[in-house]
Order: structure tokens, then C-alpha cells, then sequence
């Protein structure tokens, strides 16, 4: 409950200093806000990429990231396709050993042995 309360805290905090800033306001304010957060910010990270020897790797050409985005939309949408064609089969199975189970949990009470216990 305390790191619950905690991280409210903060993310209030944080939404309360963005509208306070002007962050939600027109374009105008927020283009200024951006400006001035670049200009206090840009000195420090000139010298943490001095400090941190790391070079981002080159973005794969256009046709590559288009090439890429066909094939996972295409393999996502097949395997959509595919879990609705077996959906039916799926809960026909699932339905099935669900009345097994539930069949083989309730044992049918015989009257005859009911009346043995009740001697």
C-alpha cells in the first residue's frame, strides 16, 4: 500500500508540475517550455556523451523497416486468422473435457447404497 501511495504521489506531482509549466497549454507555450528544457539540459549531455563512449548503431534503410513491417503485420494477421478458423474446435475441446471432468467429479448417488448409511 505505501509504494502505491508513493507512486501516486509522484505521478501527481509530475502532472501537476507539467500543467504548471504550461506543458497541456497551445503549441506556442509548449515549443518555449521545450526550448528553454534543451538550452538547461544541452550542457550536461555534451558531457555525459563525452563520458559514455556509445555509438548508436545506423537505422536499417526504408525498404528494409518496409519490408519488415509487411512481414510481421502479415505473420500477425495470419495468426489472428488462424485462431479464429480453430476457435470452434478449440471450444468444442475445451467444452468437451469440461463435461468429462465435471462428469467424472459428481459421482451419481445410488439409492441403494444411500440407505445402507442411513442404517
Amino acid at each position: 500500500m505505501l509504494k502505491f501511495g508513493v507512486k501516486s504521489v509522484i505521478l501527481g506531482s509530475a502532472v501537476y508540475y507539467t500543467i504548471d509549466k504550461g506543458v497541456w497549454k497551445d503549441s506556442s507555450t509548449t515549443s518555449k517550455l521545450y526550448e528553454e528544457l534543451e538550452e538547461g539540459v544541452s550542457p550536461y549531455v555534451g558531457e555525459l556523451k563525452k563520458q559514455i563512449p556509445y555509438e548508436l548503431p545506423p537505422l536499417p534503410s526504408n525498404d528494409r523497416m518496409t519490408y519488415l513491417f509487411k512481414y510481421y503485420w502479415n505473420s500477425g494477421v495470419k495468426a489472428t486468422f488462424r485462431f479464429l478458423i480453430d476457435l470452434p474446435t478449440h471450444a468444442t475441446n475445451a467444452a468437451s473435457k469440461s463435461y468429462e471432468f465435471i462428469n467424472s467429479v459428481i459421482e451419481p448417488v445410488d439409492p441403494a447404497s444411500r440407505q445402507d448409511n442411513e442404517k
